[in-house]
């Protein structure tokens, strides 16, 4: 961005040429005006803090009007290119609403030059906004309908096999897509909001296979993954609560998995957040451990049960004397902590054996099991015990 001076009577832009930028005026009056040289009818009279010369940079067409400095002006030029950057980062509806909305007011204004009936009917190309205005409407569908539904994956004791507790991995079995994994929805659900409504979906089914599994005392926990929404909502210990007490379900038979990046963006609310969920009995894990760029302070200033070692820093370790002493060097301080580890991304026999010869008690992974329908995996558990 830049300032520029524009002296009164000075031409900022004409009727047909290329826009490069959009202006912000400081100061000063700026006329919009259409005809032979700026000089036929005035569209508008603009002052302080109005927006022009956008049009043409959001939709890539020329100007379509003059414009004209009455009286000394100061403007803030943004570069077309810089408008173009934050309109590609931003979400595709809301960029497809902006270029319709510019086209919509282009066919106004030359409705009015012309003296024309402005009612006409309008259609364009269905672009990428709606093609994700759809998604949205999809996922909340599927949602309501039970189409998004947990998969479970075994957390296991490395030396018996036994299944200890389950992670519950939310998948959307469509009837027109198929089954799909969480990277083919769960960002634009992050994006819309929807993910809230996922996250309670899933605690509420894993909930259910919880108390499915009965309530002995060696009865497996169950965790769930939460986006970072869950550390702005002050009403989530209550929202638990409720929801342990419907299902019958203890406290402590719950663990809620959150990975750094959720963490990082507002440390001292997760910090309340954590507090009131341990406080109601609810254990916490940090997902994917040693994938961030501050791992360790995340560990010094929050408390949690569980420490989840991400399957890069294990998967290849029997073949690695530095990630073996990584692997040891985690342990060793997670216990001087009194915190549980979890190995993640156990594909092999090798990594498991190296694992427990680490000192390493519990793991997941391939090795043990893939992610399974609820169903099959409390069917296997049942036939186990």
């Amino acid at each position: 961005m830049r300032t520029r001076k524009i002296d009164a009577g000075d031409l900022i832009f004409s009727e047909g040429e290329p826009a490069d930028a959009a202006f912000l005026i400081e100061e000063g009056t700026v006329e919009i005006s259409v005809g032979p040289d700026g000089g036929g009818q005035t569209l508008a009279m603009l002052g302080p803090g109005e927006v022009f010369g956008e049009m043409g940079v959001i939709d890539g067409s020329p100007r379509s009007a003059t414009a004209t400095a009455i009286g000394n002006c100061l403007l803030v030029e943004v570069s077309a290119e810089q408008i173009q950057q934050v309109i590609a980062k931003s979400d595709p509806f809301f960029a497809e609403l902006m270029r319709k909305l510019v086209g919509r007011l282009r066919d106004t204004q030359a409705s009015l030059i012309a003296g024309d009936d402005i009612v006409a009917l309008r259609s364009s190309d269905l672009g990428a906004g709606y093609n994700e205005l759809v998604v949205e409407r999809n996922i909340a569908e599927a949602i309501i309908s039970g189409e998004i539904e947990p998969y479970l994956q075994p957390i296991v004791d490395l030396r018996s096999g036994a299944a200890l507790g389950y992670e519950s991995l939310a998948r959307w079995r469509s009837e027109t897509m198929g089954l799909m994994r969480p990277f083919d929805f769960l960002p634009m659900a992050r994006r819309t909001g929807l993910i809230r409504r996922i996250d309670l979906t899933m605690t509420d089914r894993a909930m259910t296979v919880a108390s499915h599994l009965g309530d002995a005392p060696d009865a497996p926990f169950v965790t769930v993954n939460f986006s970072g929404w869950l550390f702005q909502d002050r009403d989530l210990a209550a929202t638990l609560r409720r929801m342990l007490d419907q299902h019958g379900l203890a406290p402590s038979r719950l663990c809620l998995e959150v990975t750094e990046t959720a963490l990082i963006d507002d440390m001292d609310a997760a910090g309340r957040s954590m507090t009131e969920l341990r406080n109601l009995g609810v254990r916490m894990a940090l997902d994917d451990f040693g994938t961030g760029l501050s791992s360790i302070n995340v560990l010094c200033r929050q408390h949690f049960d569980i420490v989840k070692v991400d399957g890069s820093l294990v998967q290849g370790c029997h073949a690695s004397s530095r990630q073996r002493a990584i692997l040891q060097g985690i342990l060793d301080l997670c216990r001087r902590l009194d915190i549980d580890v979890v190995a993640e991304g156990i594909e092999d026999a090798e990594t498991a054996a190296t694992l427990l010869d680490l000192g390493y008690a519990t793991g997941q992974g391939l090795h043990f099991a893939p992610p399974t329908l609820a169903r099959q995996a409390m069917a296997s558990w049942r036939e186990e015990h």
